[in-house]
């Protein structure tokens, strides 16, 4: 039976918490102290590298990780402009976004052979910027900026950095608050949450021009009698809406989006042609749902923000949440990695990892022409799990 590597970054105690998953299980390995708060995770599960954002000072820090123990070992660490909220690796490794909500600036690191970080070109900027994300070909790289509700978008050019694109930026209804997004397998769906409004909105990504339009917003909060929320709200003083995250299942054929304050994860199905289906459930989990994880076998891992553990749940065909074990962690877990315990040996096969590198796409699953595309971009670089 496969094992797998979890690891929860726990942003209010400073430490990455180290669990085997196996058998639909979950055992603690090992609590590493990093020594700071914050830690947004990126993983480079081929390379064993795992990238930590954290603040006082601001810093990405660069750790390899022994699968055996899941002990973590910093190998480097990068001072950066501001203060880091998101990280997003590319597929190939080479390149990782980060997105600075505090300070409004996003900023593109080269990974090199070592995995040493180096900064390429000036930082991007707009207001309260809160997700990353690069495209399976490393031809763009977007961010969201919640403030000034836009995607903005750039040509990913390996000397000058980050080049808007024409037009620079895409709009989001206004004062939804957009938060993260996440693509599908053929890169031409991007789906992104909106904090304030509780929907989601579905772009068209066109994949030479990295042209954006939208083309549908679907409510992702359904029947919790929230209010529409807003910029230096309370949202739990106020009973507004207050979205966290959204993953797909690994078919790529349902969306889940968590929403703290009502403390739900809502399933909503993904057609063939990428539309975004009604809710088909809603499912309370552990309270405040920061980050969540979809595993290899569709099962869902959530952290909760204010109760220091991790809750693992399995969907039925609805996709209604059942809780098979909570977790304890270290304090405020808002991020969770994920990477095999084995190493990986066949150097040949691709595999598409979805966007901060939660979960594994196989070959066959990703269409030809795209996969083609992306073979040929990579040349040849990319490899699987063995």
């Amino acid at each position: 039976m496969d094992s797998w590597l979890v690891l929860v970054a726990n942003g209010k105690a400073g430490t990455i918490s180290a669990l085997e998953y196996s058998g639909s299980r979950l055992r603690p390995l090992a609590d590493n102290r990093i020594g700071a708060q914050g830690m947004p995770l990126a993983v480079a599960a081929e390379r064993g590298l795992v990238f930590a954002g954290t603040i006082d000072p601001w810093l990405i820090r660069v750790l390899a990780v022994d699968r055996a123990t899941g002990r973590l070992t910093e190998i480097h660490r990068l001072p950066i402009a501001g203060n880091p909220v998101h990280l997003a690796l590319s597929a190939n490794g080479r390149w990782l976004a980060m997105a600075s909500y505090h300070d409004g600036l996003g900023q593109l690191c080269r990974v090199e052979a070592d995995g040493v970080l180096e900064p390429i070109g000036e930082p991007v900027r707009h207001r309260n910027l809160h997700s990353a994300a690069i495209t399976a070909d490393t031809r763009h790289c977007y961010f969201v900026s919640l403030r000034d509700d836009l995607v903005a978008g750039y040509l990913l050019d390996a000397d000058r950095g980050l080049v808007p694109l024409d037009p620079p930026a895409t709009a989001a209804p206004a004062g939804s608050g957009p938060r993260h997004l996440v693509f599908d397998a053929s890169q031409t769906q991007l789906y992104v949450n909106t904090e304030y409004s509780g929907e989601v909105l579905r772009y068209r990504r066109e994949t030479v021009s990295g042209a954006l339009e939208l083309v549908d917003r679907v409510p992702n909060v359904p029947g919790q009698g929230l209010g529409h929320s807003r910029f230096g709200a309370d949202p739990r003083v106020e009973r507004l809406i207050w979205g966290s995250e959204l993953r797909l299942a690994t078919a790529g054929d349902r969306l889940y989006s968590a929403e703290r304050t009502s403390a739900t994860i809502t399933a909503q199905p993904v057609g063939p042609d990428g539309s975004v289906g009604s809710p088909t459930a809603s499912s309370p989990v552990l309270a405040q749902p920061r980050g969540f994880a979809v595993l290899p076998d569709d099962k869902l891992l959530v952290a909760s923000e204010t109760t220091a553990r991790i809750g693992l749940y399995a969907p039925d065909a609805t996709g209604r949440l059942k809780l098979i074990q909570a977790q304890p962690v270290g304090a405020g877990p808002v991020w969770i990695g994920l990477l095999p315990r084995s190493t990986l040996k066949k150097p040949v096969q691709f595999v598409d990892f979805h966007r901060d590198v939660d979960y594994l796409v196989p070959i066959e699953k990703v269409g030809a022409d795209r996969r083609a595309e992306i073979l040929h971009a990579a040349e040849g670089d990319l490899t699987a799990i063995g």
